[in-house]
């Protein structure tokens, strides 16, 4: 990875806050569960980035018209949801409702349980 331009933070570090920065507001709004995000992250784009990252497959999701066709296609209601997209103040209100909703998809799990559970996945 080749940085052009100096900005504070790493490029995976600021796209994983962009990520939080949503599923924090769709937990803390009540819109879905952790357990929800979880399994509509892992299920969804989470198995196709460890194939390849978002342009590359904004560019397949275009079918034969690549990368043109997808902005074409999608551009719309893309950036329809980014106008919607949410700004949460974790406030420790905000917290704990967040905190209550991991624990509660962790259940019985111990820290060591889930690291045990991540590592037999990723590792194979």
């Amino acid at each position: 990875m080749r940085l052009n331009k100096e900005m504070p933070g790493h490029v995976a570090n600021r796209l994983q806050a962009a990520l939080s920065r949503e599923v924090y507001y769709l937990v803390a709004e009540g819109v879905v569960s952790a357990a929800d995000v979880d399994t509509a992250l892992s299920w969804g784009p989470g198995l196709r980035w460890g194939v390849m990252g978002s342009m590359m497959l904004n560019h397949l999701g275009g079918g034969p018209g690549g990368i043109e066709h997808f902005f074409q296609q999608f551009t719309g209601p893309m950036t329809a949801w980014w106008k919607t997209l949410g700004s949460p103040v974790l406030t420790p209100e905000v917290q704990k409702k967040l905190i209550d909703s991991v624990h509660a998809e962790a259940g019985s799990r111990t820290i060591e349980e889930l690291e045990a559970e991540r590592t037999k996945f990723c590792s194979a």
